[in-house]
């Protein structure tokens, strides 16, 4: 079937041309359908555990995203700042999808006080003091109310919080912007740390698009470079950067098309094409200089050699990456499976636009043979001495890799798993750095939500069981990483002290069930019973404990999901059901999607790859044989994870499959020719020489070209794919490695008959006679 590809290629070049044009601009037109997505509870499964409680969270008391500003002064309790946070609050009010009775801050909270007539609910802070009496006597309020100490004012007096819930359906850009104006307006001296769900995505989003606005252009101008160092012509720079311009609009118009978004994950998939596509085309223009010196004076002779030659090469890599990258599949994390399904999808593009782009227009250009530099020829003797040095060294070289393969299980044994979306981004970036101040200040600003449900109406108003939620919280208090906790049973307390003089010995559940249900009515006739929606149901059958968290550390939410399990299954005695979840518990249900989608892809990758190679190569020693350096890349990578303490988590979990696909190639290059060379000369000295010359250079610009695209990745937005740079870039090294090192001396030792057919019996036959 190649020969008829190969004749209508180097025959029909208009046509093919033509075809490749009309298909350019029906996936081209998918470009503009293109969206980013980057809401983390799309990321799992529906059925997910996690997913199903955090539903019923937004089910029970409200879908909400919230808006975190921090405020940080030499003195919050001043009348500048506050001034500030009285004008903050206001302008918040008119921010597009805000929920303007719903912000929190010292200017906006209600505050409970107990008086002889009953239970008065009022702000906090109705205006700004006037006088240092006044103030004194706010930092005195606030000081002595567990509600507000610690939770929106600092400890020491020098930080607070302004918080605004934002109804679904908001416009994530613009809420962005008019927050970020508002902060800008007012900042100085105060410093201003923004923070919350529309302030998060949209940082990620801005990350996507600097991403891309940067790797990209650097990408191509790299490999570009690369191309002229290989080449030395402008067929040589021209041709293959086409096929990776085509690559990209191919495989970013199906993505369009498809519906699938883009997210952190498949950010870096115009840049990964960049080095895919690189490869395709220095393979098959490098076989093309090939056939010239055959065919000097018949251009469509050559071309028609060069399909046919490297086709099925070209072919078989192709198929084998894309088998790679789907085996992604087998995650439970959506962004991942998308990733997986686009890039086969897209490696399979690549291949069509190699095998008939480049032959096609060299079918129309003039001939031009490669000319020989004296660095080439340096190279080439290079190359010959690597191929030598292979076979004299083989048993050195074969037990340093075996030594070298027991160091990287150790290495595999000490790999961490997990990150959260905070460690996406460098230190140093306005996120993070966020974060840290809401940790040292206010106990934290990830969540971990815990829904206790009673079995009756009113049960959250039973005293037994806000008391057990009370313990709860003082547990969960005493466990490092828990920065603070609140609940309904807060409130309650902080009643119970008002409604008993302010004394602070009051601050407990009361032991009455009528005395919880009169404060809740006092409660009503002078506040808005709404004011407690975010933390009891309407029914008073459910209450949510917010828990702040002040660790990124997956053990550490490990642990602490464990710790809480075992008080709740021991000390609630079934009086209610209780239920996790919040962000914290998105992750961790994440990492051990991850952890076991690893596993089972690293498995089925190989397994994949193995059993199509002892398909195409119809010998079960030839499919072990391509998956060797894959297997050694491999280890050597995951093992060297562990060692630098480089976690498993999203963006490193996908090196596998793509280190998989793409150094598979080398492997089947070298293997198809090393079995043409021996056909043709019998001889394994020169079979590895002339291997290293022709299919090895060619694996040596394939790797520079690889390496080229894949370095961009360093200087991302984003840690994952910073890993992710540099750590495939290590894979592409090592599989080359072993492809052109390893292989000599394992063929010598092991001599295959997939690769010497009967040759090395009869000799072996004959030596028997001869001695």
């Amino acid at each position: 079937m190649m020969k008829q590809i190969a004749q209508i290629i180097a025959r029909r070049p208009l046509l093919v041309l033509g075809g490749i044009l009309l298909i350019t601009v029906v996936l081209g037109s998918g470009l503009g359908k293109l969206e980013t997505r980057n809401n983390q509870d799309s990321e799992l499964p529906e059925d997910d555990p996690i997913v199903v409680t955090n539903d019923y969270l937004e089910e029970v008391f409200g879908k909400k995203d919230v808006i975190m500003i921090g405020v940080e002064s030499e003195n919050v309790f001043s009348k500048e700042t506050l001034q500030k946070i009285i004008d903050i609050s206001s302008e918040l009010e008119a921010v597009d999808g805000v929920i303007a009775d719903e912000i929190t801050s010292l200017s906006t909270i209600n505050n409970m006080k107990g008086r002889d007539w009953g239970l008065e609910v009022g702000p906090l802070m109705e205006e700004l003091p006037a006088d240092k009496a006044e103030i004194d006597q706010l930092r005195e309020e606030v000081g002595s109310n567990r509600l507000l100490k610690g939770r929106i004012v600092s400890e020491d007096g020098k930080f607070t919080a302004i918080l605004a819930n934002v109804a679904e359906g908001f416009d994530q850009a613009t809420v962005y912007n008019q927050v970020t104006a508002i902060a800008q307006k007012y900042s100085g001296p105060e410093q201003f740390y923004l923070a919350g769900g529309p302030i998060q995505s949209q940082e990620i989003d801005m990350g996507i698009q600097n991403d891309v606005n940067l790797l990209l252009p650097l990408a191509l101008l790299l490999v570009l470079i690369g191309y002229f160092l290989a080449f030395g012509n402008w067929q040589g720079v021209v041709l293959p950067f086409l096929v990776v311009i085509l690559s990209i609009v191919w495989t970013m118009g199906l993505m369009g098309h498809i519906g699938f978004p883009i997210t952190v994950v498949s950010s870096a998939l115009p840049m990964l094409m960049v080095a895919i596509a690189s490869s395709y085309g220095i393979h098959v223009l490098h076989r093309y200089y090939e056939e010239v010196i055959e065919n000097p004076e018949d251009r469509r002779a050559a071309v028609a050699a060069t399909v046919r030659n490297i086709g099925p090469a070209v072919l078989m890599t192709g198929i084998t990456s894309a088998l790679g990258s789907a085996t992604l599949l087998i995650f439970k994390v959506n962004s991942i499976q998308e990733f997986g399904i686009i890039t086969a999808l897209g490696i399979v593009s690549t291949l069509i636009i190699s095998i008939a782009l480049i032959p096609a227009l060299l079918a129309l250009l003039k001939p031009r043979a490669r000319k020989e530099k004296k660095s080439s020829q340096k190279f080439d003797a290079l190359l010959i001495r690597l191929a030598d040095f292979s076979l004299r060294r083989k048993g050195a070289l074969l037990v340093a890799t075996v030594v070298l393969m027991a160091i990287s299980v150790v290495g595999i044994m000490k790999i961490r798993v997990g990150t959260d979306f905070i460690e996406y981004f460098p230190q140093g970036h306005p996120l993070r750095i966020t974060f840290e101040e809401f940790n040292e200040n206010l106990g934290g600003a990830r969540t971990m939500e815990v829904m206790i449900e009673g079995d009756e109406m009113d049960a959250v108003k039973n005293p037994e069981l806000l008391q057990k939620i009370a313990a709860f919280q003082a547990f969960a208090e005493s466990q490092p990483g828990v920065g603070s906790t609140s609940s309904f049973a807060d409130i309650i307390a902080r009643m119970h002290r008002e409604m008993n003089g302010g004394d602070p010995a009051f601050e407990k559940i009361p032991d009455s069930r009528e005395l919880i249900a009169q404060y809740l009515l006092l409660y009503s006739m002078s506040g808005d019973p709404g004011d407690f929606s975010d933390l009891v149901d309407y029914d008073y059958q459910r209450a949510k404990i917010r828990l702040m968290i002040t660790t990124s550390e997956q053990d550490d939410h490990r642990r602490l999901y464990e710790s809480f399990k075992g008080w709740a299954d021991t000390n609630l005695n079934q009086q209610a059901k209780i239920d996790f979840g919040g962000e914290v518990m998105f992750w961790l249900a994440q990492v051990r999607y991850i952890v076991m989608g690893k596993v089972e892809n690293i498995i089925l990758a190989i397994v994949t790859v193995l059993f199509f190679c002892i398909i195409v190569f119809r010998s079960i020693p030839g499919g072990l044989l391509s998956i060797v350096p894959l297997t050694l890349s491999t280890m050597l990578t995951f093992g060297l994870m562990g060692f630098l303490g480089i976690r498993l988590e999203t963006g490193t979990a996908i090196i596998t499959a793509i280190g998989i696909g793409i150094g598979v190639d080398f492997a089947i290059h070298y293997l198809s020719r090393f079995r043409e060379e021996m056909a043709r000369v019998g001889d394994i000295e020169k079979a590895t020489r002339n291997t290293m010359v022709t299919s090895g250079k060619a694996i040596m610009y394939d790797v520079s070209s690889n390496i080229l695209g894949f370095v961009v990745f360093i200087f991302s937005g984003f840690v994952p794919l910073q890993y992710f740079g540099w750590l495939i870039s290590l894979t592409m090294i090592t599989v080359s490695f072993a492809s052109l090192v390893i292989y000599p001396a394992l063929f010598s030792l092991v001599k295959p008959k997939f690769i010497y057919g009967n040759k090395a019996d009869k000799k072996e036959e004959k030596e028997a006679v001869l001695a």
